[in-house]
């Protein structure tokens, strides 16, 4: 995020505060303030108005002039004080973010309130003074600017040579001594096109800093991205801090929670006795956590992948002091240290203030990757081609074999004789749903497949296709996409002939007596003409929560996948559902434009490709943000 300092030509206009009445009494009635009324108090004219006293505001922290203060995550001080000797109370309102009331302790004394931004931006304080009888008597408004959180105290990105001794610390953070048990030069997740460290889960894997990167009994958030090769089995630790009877903190995965978790030791109680924990650790999948302790709120905090996970508030608890060495993949203990952490990690930050929720969002967030996409426009052999957006004329990877009498359709030239060209179709039902050309199947035995191999075993994924149903409606199930494995199917997209609407289905394992869970589109019929529908199903790996998209809407519903699939092993079909021995469900129509991501798609990704022209991807050529790299890190 760009840093805000004030000269980057942003102008906001400036009110007055203590001789302006007007000016307050402008911004409170015309932009509305959360929980005040938004119009002058019963008995009070506009007339009147003029005679309200002003309240004054100071802060110490944000001030309001025109320089951007430090910043997003840092509480600041602000005083209310009203000329008026009547005021009793006071509401306040930081436009779109937080409003509340508080009393005086003495009549026309002033008050004062701690407050947290949590983005960078020029923010606009509303006050209104109130007397005893809930009568105004008393406006004022004050505009400061925030600017981006400081950065990270401490920072290890780990992306050092192989062959290294030690990990190269950023900012005032000193270089890591790293075990025996850890390899540099690992492929990293695909923040950067960098590398990462691996650590063997041994009493050897560990980075010592040799010292500690974080106060702990003031506000702090610690983070680290960490890839686990297989599903653990016993508490791991990614971050810790040793203290004098155990660790300040530790990040990690807990075993008993069966979950990411972070983990404080409060000031007077036994070590990592307070703990918040959420979260599925899926292997082979990278995945981002965040701990964040707020003081002043007296809350712990736990994000996933830049989602909020787990929250514990307990006001005036506190965190022991914890100010031994920063410790990577372990913890201490009273008999040495434990959680020895066999996985790869990345990008270690320790802030030395709040991480707000929407920074949080930022740090933690991953871009689908775009793995596979037919835009069945074309077949050679049999095969219609994957395409790669970065390269349009070459094709990527595997393509989608074309089995049972399935085609490519291609929209006839205009004006051409179907009585001297025979490849001149002219059908003015099969106009192509995107593009030149679809994929034309029968509902009988026409399908397209690829291979195992394409997903991770158990990282989030999202398929995306465009299907139009044929207008003879058949009365059976037909499925658009299909995961297959080797007895049911993980996934499916289909009609459902009962409910006449579009369906997901997902298995809890690869056996024909698994449990199904489904969720269906409730808004509308499937479409029989023109570019049919757009569907897309995306799954969530730390949530475990799979969606239904219909035309880039949710249909039905978060739906709760738990399950003991390997998607690595499972098949992609299209226009059937199958497992090794039977396929059946044929889909009578057409279909196009389908595409695989590493990955769970948002609303608005799915949004964008619903409108996207064939050809087209979420992230255009040389566009470095485009998502995660391929998979295939570990130890």
């Amino acid at each position: 995020m760009r840093q805000r300092d004030g000269r980057d030509g942003h102008r906001h206009r400036r009110w007055a505060r203590a001789g302006s009445v007007t000016a307050a009494l402008t911004v409170l009635l015309t932009a509305g303030v959360a929980g005040l009324p938004a119009e002058l108090p019963l008995g009070v004219t506009a007339a009147a108005a003029a005679e309200i006293q002003p309240v004054t505001i100071t802060s110490d922290r944000y001030p309001e002039d025109d320089q951007w203060h430090d910043g997003a995550g840092e509480y600041g001080t602000f005083t209310f004080d009203a000329e008026s000797p009547d005021a009793v109370r006071y509401m306040y309102d930081f436009t779109g973010q937080s409003h509340g009331t508080v009393t005086t302790a003495d009549p026309g004394g002033p008050v004062s309130i701690r407050f947290m931004p949590d983005h960078p931006a020029p923010y606009v304080l509303s006050v209104r003074a109130y007397d005893s009888k809930g009568s105004t008597v008393g406006l004022g408004t004050s505009v400061f600017r925030v600017a981006t959180g400081r950065t990270p105290k401490a920072a290890w990105r780990l992306d050092d040579p192989e062959g290294s001794e030690r990990a190269q610390g950023t900012g005032s953070a000193p270089s890591a001594t790293a075990g025996p048990g850890v390899t540099f030069g690992r492929p990293s997740h695909g923040w950067n096109t960098g590398t990462a460290a691996a650590l063997d889960g041994t009493s050897d894997a560990y980075l010592d800093a040799g010292g500690s990167a974080l106060d702990t009994r003031k506000a702090f958030a610690v983070g680290a991205w960490v890839y686990l090769p297989d599903r653990p089995s016993r508490s791991m630790t990614v971050v810790s801090q040793d203290g004098t009877d155990g660790p300040g903190f530790a990040l990690g995965y807990d075993d008993e929670a069966g979950a990411w978790a972070f983990r404080a030791s409060p000031a007077g109680s036994r070590p990592l006795s307070w703990a918040v924990s959420g979260g599925a650790a899926p292997r082979q999948s990278w995945i981002h956590l965040l701990g964040v302790y707020d003081a002043e709120a007296g809350s712990l905090r736990l994000y996933v992948n830049g989602r909020l996970v787990k929250e514990d508030i307990q006001r005036g608890r506190t965190v022991a002091s914890g100010t031994g060495g920063l410790q990577i993949g372990r913890e201490g203990s009273g008999s040495g240290y434990t959680g020895h952490l066999r996985g790869t990690v990345a990008d270690v930050r320790a802030y030395d203030r709040v991480v707000p929720s929407p920074e949080a969002g930022e740090l933690g967030a991953v871009k689908p990757h775009q793995v596979a996409y037919w835009p069945l426009e074309s077949a050679i052999g049999g095969v219609a081609p994957d395409m790669d957006p970065k390269r349009p004329d070459e094709p990527a990877g595997a393509g989608l074999s074309l089995r049972g009498g399935a085609s490519i359709y291609i929209t006839p030239d205009p004006g051409c004789d179907p009585g001297t060209d025979p490849d001149c179709v002219v059908d003015p039902d099969a106009d192509a749903l995107r593009g030149n050309g679809h994929l034309a199947l029968n509902g009988t035995s026409a399908f397209g497949d690829r291979e195992a191999g394409l997903l991770a075993p158990e990282d989030s994924f999202s398929i995306t296709a465009r299907a139009r149903l044929s207008p003879l409606d058949t009365g059976e199930d037909q499925t658009v996409l299909s995961l297959s494995g080797r007895s049911t199917q993980a996934a499916v997209v289909r009609y459902s002939a009962s409910a006449h609407r579009w369906e997901l289905a997902v298995t809890s394992r690869d056996d024909s007596g698994a449990t199904v869970s489904t969720a269906r589109d409730a808004a509308e019929l499937p479409s029989t003409e023109g570019q049919g529908d757009h569907l897309a199903l995306a799954y969530d790996a730390t949530t475990r929560e799979v969606r239904l998209y219909v035309n880039g809407q949710l249909a039905g519903g978060q739906t709760l996948w738990t399950n003991s699939w390997d998607l690595s092993t499972t098949r992609l079909d299209v226009g059937r559902s199958a497992t090794d021995s039977d396929g059946g469900d044929h889909f009578s129509g057409a279909i196009d434009e389908v595409r695989v991501f590493q990955g769970s798609l948002n609303e608005v990704n799915v949004s964008t490709l619903s409108l996207l022209e064939s050809g087209s991807s979420l992230h255009e050529p040389g566009d470095s943000t485009s998502g995660l790299t391929p998979r295939g890190s570990g130890t």
